[in-house]
């Protein structure tokens, strides 16, 4: 599974990120965030976190360098 992140700017899609969802759970940087809710498990969820100094990690992820990864 993957997760699909579309960044949109003055209402114009710019950038779009195609994330394994394996990455959210397995990542030590501080960009996914999982916030579980112990009391409700079914409101848990993942945080992705999109500022100036998140884009740089982010960039692996973006489609076309996925696509490329995913064709070897």
């Amino acid at each position: 599974m993957f997760v699909v992140l579309l960044l949109i700017i003055d209402k114009e899609p710019k950038v779009t990120y195609l994330i394994p969802s394996k990455q959210l759970s397995l990542s030590d940087i501080n960009i996914f965030i999982n916030n579980e809710v112990s009391l409700m498990p079914s409101l848990s969820n993942w945080e992705i976190k999109v500022s100036s100094s998140t884009i740089p990690e982010l960039s692996k992820y973006t489609l076309e360098n996925m696509i490329n990864k995913l064709k070897v």
